[in-house]
């Protein structure tokens, strides 16, 4: 969605014509780009990073900051979702430490068996020999965040 777009978006989600979304107009804007209603921790999260603020909403700068940040996180839950299905080639909704093996066979990466076992370690938080979506998604997260 390009910038034209996204203020076209917010002044028709600004029925009010106040300068700003309210919590209200922030739940509609959210249906209409994304097909999903922000629920209310959301916004008060979205709402209590922005500095300085002097409304209870989010000014048209701060929505076009709002809509390209979520959209790249969207794209990273996406693309986590996406190669941790492709890790999990039998379906079984976790992966052990064998599909991390045959995962760095089929891309010729080398590894030592006691690197592995030390990174599958550090993912298998409840050390029960399984690495759930949860656990990995984290994981990927705090590294693209590094």
């Amino acid at each position: 969605m390009n910038k034209y777009d996204i203020e076209k978006l917010f002044h028709e989600c600004d029925r009010k014509r106040k300068g700003y979304l309210d919590r209200e107009d922030i739940k509609v804007a959210s249906i209409r780009l994304y097909g999903i209603k922000l629920d209310k921790y959301k916004i008060e999260r979205l709402l209590s990073n922005i500095p300085n603020r002097t409304h209870p909403g989010l000014t048209l700068d701060e929505f076009i900051d709002f809509v390209h940040s979520y959209n790249h996180q969207i794209d990273r839950e996406d693309q986590n979702r996406e190669t941790f299905l492709i890790l999990d080639r039998t379906c079984k909704g976790f992966l052990t430490k064998e599909d991390f093996i045959r995962a760095f066979e089929r891309i010729n990466i080398k590894l030592k068996t006691e690197t592995i076992d030390s990174a599958f370690k550090q993912l298998d938080v409840d050390g029960d020999g399984r690495v759930s979506y949860r656990d990995f998604d984290s994981m990927m997260n705090y590294v693209a965040d590094e």
